[in-house]
This record gives C-alpha cells, sequence and structure tokens, in this order.
C-alpha cells in the first residue's frame, strides 16, 4: 500500500524544487515559512524524506540534513518505531528559554548585568500582572509565598526555590509569552546569584514581606503599586548582590576544572 500524506494539502501546494546552491537552507526556509503562516501546524506530519527529496528536487541526504537542523532548532520533532515520521513541533518555551540562558553563559553575564536587566523586565511584569492576572495565577502566587513562609518558619535553608517560583509565577501572570521566555531565560543565574546569599534570615524574611505585599497589590490590580513595590524589591536585591562584586555568571561545570588543576597543584606541592 503506498503511503499517504497526513496532510490536506496536495504535494504541489507544499513544497517547490530549489537550486542546488544553498539548498539545504532553502528546505529549512521553506519549512519554516508554512508553519509560521499557519499552514503546517504543531503535530501535523511532514511529508516521509523521500517524498520530501522529490518535492524539492534534490538528494534524501539534503532533506536530512535540513530536518536536523530545524530539529535542532526546536521546530520539528522526528519519531522513529511505529507511527513515527517528522513532526511539527508543539511550543516548547523550555528550549527556548534554555538557549538564552546558553547565550548568557557564553558572554559570561556579570551580576551587576542580572540586577539591571531585572529591574527593567521585572517592574513591567509586576504592573502587567496586577492588569492580567488570573485566579490560576493568584494561587500560583499565593502558593509560592506559603512554601516560602514554611521552609523559613521551619528553619530549612532551601528557601531560594520558592523564591524564584514567585517570580516565575508572576511572569506567567503577566500573559506575554515573550516576557516569561526571557525571565525564564535568566532564572537559573538569578537562584545561581541567591544561592550565594543565602541562607540569611533577614532576606529571606525581607522577600517574604516584599512578595507578600507585591501580591497584595496584584490582587488590588493596582498597576502603579505593583510596579513601585517591585522595584524597590529588586533595589534591595542589587543592594545584597553588589557585595558580591562584579563575579560573573558561570556554568558550575567551568568551576570543575579550577578547582581540580587547584587540588593538581596542591599535591605537586606536597
Amino acid at each position: 500500500m503506498p503511503e499517504t500524506l497526513p496532510l490536506s494539502l496536495p504535494p504541489t501546494e507544499l513544497f517547490h524544487p530549489i537550486s542546488a546552491h544553498r539548498a539545504s537552507g532553502n528546505i529549512i526556509d521553506q519549512i519554516k515559512t508554512l508553519v509560521f503562516a499557519g499552514k503546517i501546524a504543531p503535530g501535523d506530519r511532514l511529508p516521509f524524506e523521500k517524498q520530501l527529496a522529490e518535492q524539492f528536487g534534490v538528494s534524501r541526504i539534503t532533506v536530512r540534513d535540513a530536518l536536523r537542523v530545524l530539529e535542532s532548532q526546536g521546530l520539528i520533532q522526528i519519531k522513529v518505531g511505529a507511527g513515527g515520521g517528522t513532526f511539527v513541533a508543539r511550543p516548547d518555551s523550555q528550549m527556548v528559554s534554555e538557549s538564552l540562558r546558553t547565550m548568557l553563559r557564553l558572554q559570561r553575564a556579570k551580576i551587576p548585568e542580572l540586577a539591571e536587566a531585572r529591574q527593567i523586565i521585572e517592574t513591567a511584569i509586576a504592573a502587567l500582572a496586577a492588569e492580567r492576572a488570573t485566579a490560576a495565577d493568584f494561587k500560583a502566587l499565593e502558593e509560592s509565598i506559603a512554601a516560602a513562609r514554611a521552609a523559613f518558619t521551619s528553619g530549612d535553608p532551601h528557601f531560594t526555590p520558592s523564591s524564584v517560583s514567585f517570580h516565575v509565577a508572576l511572569a506567567h501572570a503577566a500573559q506575554n509569552q515573550v516576557l516569561l521566555f526571557t525571565v525564564n531565560s535568566f532564572r537559573s543565574l538569578f537562584y545561581e546569584v541567591l544561592e550565594k546569599l543565602v541562607p540569611d534570615p533577614e532576606m529571606a524574611q525581607r522577600a517574604i514581606e516584599d512578595h507578600q505585599k507585591i501580591l497584595d497589590a496584584v490582587h488590588a490590580r493596582d498597576s502603579d503599586r505593583a510596579r513601585d513595590l517591585m522595584r524597590t524589591h529588586l533595589q534591595y536585591f542589587e543592594t545584597r548582590a553588589g557585595k558580591l562584586g562584579e563575579l560573573e555568571i558561570a556554568h558550575p561545570a567551568a568551576r570543575k576544572p579550577t578547582s581540580q588543576k587547584r587540588r593538581k597543584t596542591r599535591k605537586t606541592l606536597r
């Protein structure tokens, strides 16, 4: 039985032949254009590799190379086995966030830069959250504060996850995917800085109190107050983080060779 296309459009209306020059790149551009235009939706299966090669007028190897690039970019998923094939990927914020995190690490972002970026982005997020938060958002924000308060009361030093989760929940409440992706991208960097500053009872208590005030303003739909409270909250963070100096935010793995080198040096000195 011949293989059939899962898409309703005839093959000739999907893709057109390309020139040999920059063939792989042209395939990538055509598929992206169709996806972004909504002509191929998330979850749809693309034609089989052989059929794509015939439609584009290129070899299967060229098609395979293009599909690998699209897969690495998170635009498609290649599944093997029964029911397998090449499918348009569903939106995944994690992949976008991971790309941004990688870029920040490669650029060796510094703590003051992180603090400055948070001032610009998260004050706007707080204001938008006050305008757009849903009942589900309020619940998530309340739960993050409750978890932080419980950890602080019990003397649990693992306060950081709850603090970070409040800021992520607030970004969700702003109902803006770009801002959410941005906050997620530096979430792990923010986490690392907090880990250097806590456990600190004063800072933990201050964070809980600030978060509660911000939530109260969001509940009241007071965007101006929410923005001002977040600005004050982040200024406090910036002051505390400033004590760490101009430390670069490097991936934890990047510090391992240094420690190993030091151990080796100590052995040599002995």
